[in-house]
């Protein structure tokens, strides 16, 4: 029984492709040894609203949390805050418009009906305000504005390390309605 290249071709590069994939973690696993680990949590696009020195109110940056320090920078300039002095974290939800100058006029001039419109422009994001004490013993805050979900998973993170919080009053429950 003869078999030509042709028919065989599709059956070899099969059990190469069969052999590269379960060869391939053996081969990675080694180099996963050496590199180091490091628990690092960035969430970058932050905004920091007001509270950060060394910033102007509304700066762009990059948010990392990193050996017990929470840092808000940009590439060459950043504020650190020790985790271990966070006194309180608090977080919200809004949705924003990113509309602005010639744009932002226009918008004035829509009618009632234009809120569908203007929807598309928006986009949800959180905010985190942390409270903490300096090394003299003084009271600060700093508010970040960063894209949805990052806020809540920093919290997680940073009360992890060692950040205080404490429980915030919830959200009423909807009353029941009363039926005649």
């Amino acid at each position: 029984m003869r078999v030509s290249i042709r028919e065989a071709a599709p059956a070899l590069a099969f059990l190469a492709a069969s052999f590269v994939l379960l060869c391939a973690p053996a081969a990675l696993s080694g180099q996963a040894g050496t590199a180091q680990p490091t628990d690092v949590t960035t969430a970058e696009n932050t905004q920091c609203v007001v509270g950060c020195e060394g910033f102007k109110n509304g700066a762009m940056g990059t948010m990392t949390v990193q050996a017990n320090t929470l840092r808000f920078g940009q590439e060459k300039k950043k504020a650190e805050i020790g985790i271990a002095s966070i006194q309180d974290i608090y977080l919200g939800n809004e949705s924003r418009q990113d509309i602005t100058g010639a744009g932002k006029v226009v918008t004035l001039a829509i009618p009632y009906g234009g809120g569908r419109f203007l929807s598309l422009f928006s986009h949800k994001v959180e905010v985190m305000t942390v409270e903490y004490v300096d090394a003299n013993g003084a009271f600060h805050g700093a508010v970040f504005v960063l894209p949805a979900g990052h806020a809540t998973y920093m919290k997680k993170t940073l009360v992890a390390q060692g950040a205080k919080t404490t429980e915030h009053v919830p959200e009423p429950e909807p009353k029941e309605e009363k039926k005649p």
